[in-house]
């Protein structure tokens, strides 16, 4: 009978793991990527607007070339933007009390679609809003100085290497966070 005493006290005695730091973790985690994919649809929102800004101001309906180039620098980051909308509503849309098997499934699944995003259309939509500056090169070449030209020249290579990078680090940053989640 000392054995069963013995054995029940140490179990009593014995602490059990704090499940609630763990969930208190993830909610963080999640919250804070829900926070960056909000500042992302934010600046590309703003982009998109400067951008209209300036399609209607130097008239870019006018030019075919012009068109096409703003046009595609637009048409990316709005699609861009629905993206990014319809991948949170999708993850607002699960249904917290499930059981933590379905849950996990739809977070699996959920997670699978983002990596679609960053791996495929991430670097489509960035390879064609960089297309459509180039559209614009001729015409900036023809109208603007040639000082200011390079300057244009330079600073977007500079601007696009740039970009390319915070993306990439963004995305894996991204991607160690959900798969940590997982």
């Amino acid at each position: 009978m000392n054995d069963f005493q013995n054995i029940k006290n140490q179990w009593q005695q014995h602490k059990t793991p704090a499940a609630n730091h763990n969930i208190h973790k993830i909610i963080e985690k999640s919250q804070g990527l829900k926070r960056k994919q909000t500042i992302t649809k934010v600046v590309l929102g703003i982009t998109v607007l400067i951008l209209i800004s300036f399609f209607v101001y130097v008239s870019a309906y006018k030019n075919t070339r012009a068109f096409w180039g703003l046009g595609l620098m637009i048409g990316c980051l709005c699609i861009r933007i629905i993206i990014e909308y319809a991948s949170g509503l999708k993850k607002e849309s699960f249904k917290l009390h499930q059981s933590m098997l379905a849950l996990n499934e739809q977070l699996v699944h959920y997670y699978k679609a983002r990596k679609i995003i960053h791996y495929l259309w991430t670097p489509l939509l960035f390879a064609t809003y960089i297309f459509g500056f180039v559209l614009l090169l001729p015409i900036f070449k023809e109208q603007l100085s040639s000082g200011f030209y390079t300057y244009i020249l330079i600073s977007a290579i500079l601007t696009f290497i740039a970009l390319a990078t915070l993306i990439g680090f963004q995305v894996r940053k991204e991607l160690k966070i959900i798969k940590s989640l997982q």
